[in-house]
């Protein structure tokens, strides 16, 4: 064989085995819960599923307590190489816990296959089965634990499971590229990868009573590019930039080819009281004749209307598209689109956008010594939490969700609403924090005022202001119901307490505390007190989101240390010096007990008490800030017990490996172990860990995820977190 000849076939090898790289399945795919045998057809329609992260556990993105059967469906496809292969392999990761994987409609296993938690899951697929375009459906049954696609690798392979897959470097990258925009009324979401549009809502809630839905009212919509009548696909396009105009809602992607530049601006108004959503396209370069614009939207549901207008002007064409949804189905309502346009030409409603929210943000009282990153950082968070805040009407205007829809988790969670809280107050943005003050001292709580559980009384006992979870849009108190009743989170007054003192503190708004000072003594105050229990602690609850059964939490009863504390300071604004003294007295008795009884022999906190003397969680880092003053014995054995069995990766995760539910870096608690790293002067420790956040959340278009997997440091879980992501980040530059 000659020297050419061998380094022709070398060439041929090199090919092939390029042509022959695994096809990655990760990423978006649908989702439903429920079984149907007809969900592993191809013809099946899946545009009104939800969108689900693969991998990733149905709980970490918004099915808390789901316990049953689920389908995931994602479209692939193969290259003709792969076609002439005999076997190829899928790999799935993880499963929680038994799954039965369709390819095209055809079972790849007979039965139902259980996996324990040490296997990665994998099947073969004969090549009969594979063609060019593929359909892979796959029905999951999860009784405990998390359920789903768990953790990768998920792809197509030639290679079996012998084959080992690099992790990724633990350093800051993008692994996110899914943006919400809204206007506290309206939302839909970005996809930068895919170049399209998704989960269009009418709200910023998914729930508005515990029997109204919120309706996706289109599935997904995308710009159109023609090169004299032939599709261009976006995808292939280079990007130049994307994400979001820094502090704004605004999202901007230019992409570019040979011949031209794309710039895609989307954004909902905050000009509009109503659903509104706003695209503007803009096509620029010197060979631009030869291209044309359109806007394509799917699925529309009555209601829905859209209005597209196309312009041109020397080397530029644009398209303008604007929809909104009036569910009254007034034959007029198209009129307010009409309107909108005649009253927005040329680029004036992008413009427009573009200035609101610079006003809005030159309020914004921004922390010293930022760097570029935090202040970008810190801007887009609080961008995020005003979008996440509900503009409509009594009795929703002012919750503000923990995420974005179509996500279960888009509700209004007591701690994410505080936090959110402490963030507006901090930055300067004191009508939003109002707002959310109103809408939960308005709130219609107190469900759980008398409830029995196994033959145990649950309830609360009296007449409550807070939610014990979180609300849906109508004000509404909600909470989950497992294995062990239901989820009791008693914390939350204490935490709202917190937040009075600081609005009052604050804003000097004395005639807002006199208006609801009589509700706050006697539902919220007084719901602190009657809840301690002869042990002189708060009695037994979940803490803050902890599962299983209840417990004596640390976080519990420091957050109800706060509140009483708070409580002295609101009593004394009113001259109401009796209770005063009562909340004091109560405070004292409280933070006894507190050190009594969560201390361990080496001076470091226990997170609760039904456990052994070592048990651990991040979590408890917010009472130490409540409780313990940072130099003290207490606040450093417990940060040197984070630092022993909770330091992994870069951060921290929330519990130690042998009692971990969750094996991911806590983004959450990063952050409020930095706090503590700074209060006790241990700036070189709360330092890295603030930059450590701070660059994965600038690569990542500003939002923060609840986690960073435990394998490569990638966006997971809930993303993005509002309260308890934005709100804890900005939150951190202010101080307690």
């Amino acid at each position: 064989m000659t020297m050419k000849t061998t380094k022709l076939c070398s060439l041929v090898v090199l090919l092939i085995s390029i042509a022959l790289t695994d096809v990655p399945l990760d990423g978006d795919w649908t989702f439903n819960i429920g079984d149907d045998s007809s969900w592993a057809k191809i013809e099946l329609s899946d545009s009104a599923w939800y969108s689900i992260t693969v991998p990733g556990s149905w709980e970490s993105q918004g099915f808390v307590n789901y316990d049953g059967i689920a389908w995931y469906r994602v479209p692939f496809h193969l290259n003709s190489s792969y076609l002439e292969k005999d076997t190829l392999f899928l790999h799935l990761g993880k499963i929680g816990t038994i799954a039965r994987p369709f390819i095209n409609g055809v079972a790849l296993a007979d039965t139902m296959t259980i996996f324990d938690s040490s296997e990665t899951a994998y099947y073969k697929i004969p090549s009969i089965l594979a063609h060019s375009e593929n359909l892979l459906a796959i029905k999951i049954d999860n009784k405990s634990g998390k359920g789903g696609i768990i953790s990768g690798p998920v792809l197509i392979s030639i290679y079996g499971p012998q084959r080992t897959v690099k992790a990724a470097e633990h350093k800051a990258h993008r692994s996110w590229y899914k943006l919400p925009f809204s206007n506290g009324i309206s939302a839909a979401t970005y996809n930068v990868k895919n170049r399209n549009f998704a989960n269009f809502t009418p709200h910023i809630f998914m729930q508005y009573s515990g029997s109204e839905h919120t309706n996706i009212v289109a599935s997904s919509a995308r710009t159109i590019l023609f090169n004299n009548r032939r599709e261009v696909a976006l995808t292939e396009m280079e990007t130049v930039s994307s994400g979001y105009i820094n502090g704004t809602g605004i999202i901007h992607h230019k992409l570019r080819n040979k011949d031209c530049v794309l710039d895609q601006y989307a954004f909902s108004p905050f000009t509009s009281n109503s659903p509104f959503w706003v695209f503007f396209t803009v096509l620029s370069g010197n060979s631009i004749g030869d291209y044309a614009l359109n806007f394509e939207i799917d699925d529309l549901v009555q209601g829905m209307n859209v209005g597209k207008w196309s312009f041109q002007e020397n080397d530029r064409k644009w398209l303008f598209v604007v929809c909104n949804y009036d569910k009254t189905l007034n034959p007029k309502s198209y009129n307010v689109i009409r309107k909108y346009k005649n009253e927005h030409p040329g680029f004036s409603a992008l413009l427009k956008e573009i200035g609101w929210w610079k006003n809005w943000q030159q309020t914004t009282i921004l922390p010293q010594n930022l760097s570029d990153t935090e202040r970008s950082v810190y801007l887009q968070s609080l961008a995020l939490l005003k979008m996440a805040q509900s503009r409509e009407k009594f009795p929703s205007r002012g919750l503000v969700v923990h995420t974005f829809p179509p996500d279960q988790m888009a509700v209004a969670t007591v701690p994410g609403m505080s936090f959110s809280i402490d963030a507006f107050l901090k930055s300067g943005h004191f009508e939003e924090a109002l707002a959310a003050l109103q809408f939960i001292m308005n709130g219609n709580s107190g469900s759980l005022k008398h409830y029995t559980w196994s033959g145990e009384n649950r309830g609360i006992g009296q007449n409550y202001t807070v939610s014990v979870n979180y609300y849906h849009g109508n004000g509404d108190e909600a909470t989950d119901t497992g294995e062990f009743g239901p989820i009791v989170q008693l914390g939350n007054f204490g935490l709202l307490l917190g937040n009075l003192k600081q609005y009052i503190e604050t804003t000097d708004d004395i005639r807002f505390l006199e208006y609801y000072w009589s509700k706050i003594s006697s539902e919220i105050v007084d719901v602190i007190i009657n809840n301690i229990d002869a042990g002189g602690l708060v009695r037994a609850d979940n803490g803050f989101y902890n599962g299983g059964a209840p417990k004596h939490y640390f976080y519990s009863s420091a957050s109800a240390y706060r509140g009483l504390v708070a409580a002295v300071w609101l009593a004394r604004m009113v001259n109401d010096e009796s209770r005063a003294q009562e909340y004091e007295l109560a405070a004292v008795a409280l933070q006894n007990a507190i050190e009594v009884n969560f201390i361990n022999e080496s001076g470091a906190v226990k997170s609760f008490l039904e456990g052994s003397e070592t048990n651990i969680d991040a979590a408890t880092a917010l009472g130490l800030l409540w409780v313990f003053t940072p130099q003290d014995i207490s606040s450093k054995e417990t940060l040197a017990a984070f630092e022993k069995h909770l330091k992994f990766n870069n951060g921290f995760v929330r519990f130690p490996p042998e009692g971990r539910r969750i094996g991911d870096e806590w983004v959450v608690g990063n952050m409020i172990i930095a706090d503590l790293n700074q209060y006790m002067t241990n700036f070189k420790k709360a330092t890295s860990l603030k930059n450590w956040v701070s660059y994965q959340a600038f690569n990542n278009y500003g939002l923060l995820p609840e986690y960073f997997s435990k394998d490569g440091s990638d966006y997971t879980g809930t993303v993005p977190l509002c309260g308890l992501g934005a709100g804890i980040y900005v939150t951190s530059f202010g101080g307690e």
